[in-house]
């Protein structure tokens, strides 16, 4: 795999994939770096053809008439495909120095993925994966983007990547759900669990900005609920986007549970107090019960008090999800 991607990145140095320089897809020149794709493909269905035992496709690009500027593979979970989906990919630099890898979404049809933006106007790219056409330009369709420059040594922390970023992909389409997420564990350098080095920071930024994505919920789910709570937390009134989550009433079980109403916009703080059971909403009242275990804490100031609830009934709590978290989640004794 790493001579592979080392091979591709020389052959985009030596033919950058810049405007007036395209190349015929029969041009014999692209005989080696078609090669390179496949077989850097064939060591991904390796790896991953049955992660999560999870059916995926594996897809290098190709071209019609010309070579793409900017090269890549993909692996495509069920029903996912690059023009409408969520799927892991490899992005190479259009002048060879290197690719982003990450959870990404369709540029053509995007799917809601809470994504970073990399490139704004005026600013220059150590890796630049945008084509020249307005349906090529990836830089800003990563949720989790990583840089993985030319010369690469090992292919570990490239793989381990794309497990994180297959997580995020499964989890956006609803396969699994935040508790399978691979976020707790980063292999660095083919070394688990190394000591305090400061040169890990980008790393563990990495990882938090993947915890704080999970947590938050998925963008639509959110975006919902934000709308429908007028943006401020249903229970403190807290009117900070930042802190604020999608709170599943009724754990999350698939896409179909991401509904607004099994869902209350919470701070995070509440929102964790929600999940463990140590504070509910009553179905009937829509009142906050504390638990007795918070009795001596700021948080029981919030006792017998009504939740901020959506002008709009159809955004209101379903009131069996609440029952059942009455009931089942929140912690009697």
């Amino acid at each position: 795999m790493v001579e592979e991607f080392n091979n591709i990145c020389l052959f985009r140095q030596q033919y950058p994939g810049v405007r007036g320089s395209g190349i015929s897809v029969t041009d014999p020149i692209l005989n080696s770096v078609k090669k390179d794709l496949r077989h850097f493909k064939s060591q991904l269905v390796e790896e991953f053809q049955d992660y999560k035992g999870v059916h995926f496709e594996f897809e290098e690009s190709k071209g019609q008439a010309y070579f793409p500027s900017i090269l890549h593979i993909a692996i495509l979970p069920p029903n996912q495909s690059v023009s409408s989906g969520i799927y892991a990919v490899i992005c190479f630099d259009i002048l060879g120095r290197g690719a982003v890898a990450g959870c990404a979404e369709s540029i053509t049809n995007p799917q809601g993925l809470n994504t970073v933006i990399r490139k704004r106007s005026n600013v220059s790219l150590s890796i630049d994966v945008d084509g020249l056409r307005a349906t090529t330009k990836y830089n800003n369709v990563f949720c989790n983007p990583k840089e993985f420059y030319a010369g690469l040594r090992s292919d570990t922390e490239l793989i381990a990547h794309l497990r994180l970023s297959l997580d995020l992909a499964l989890y956006n389409i609803g396969l699994i759900d935040a508790q399978e997420l691979n976020v707790g564990h980063i292999v660095i350098s083919g070394h688990k669990d190394l000591d305090f080095n400061p040169k890990n920071l980008q790393e563990a930024k990495d990882k938090i900005a993947r915890q704080i994505t999970a947590r938050r919920g998925q963008k639509k789910f959110r975006n919902a609920l934000l709308k429908a709570y007028d943006f401020k937390c249903a229970v403190t009134g807290c009117d900070v986007e930042s802190v604020l989550e999608a709170a599943h009433i009724i754990p999350y079980q698939g896409r179909e549970t991401n509904h607004v109403q099994n869902g209350i916009l919470l701070r995070s703080d509440i929102h964790l107090l929600f999940d463990l059971g140590l504070l509910t909403v009553e179905a009937d009242t829509y009142k906050v019960k504390v638990h007795a275990d918070l009795k001596d804490t700021q948080y029981f100031n919030y006792s017998d008090q009504k939740i901020n609830l959506p002008k709009s009934i159809a955004n209101r709590p379903h009131k069996d999800a609440m029952k059942y978290h009455n009931n089942e989640a929140f912690k009697h004794s």
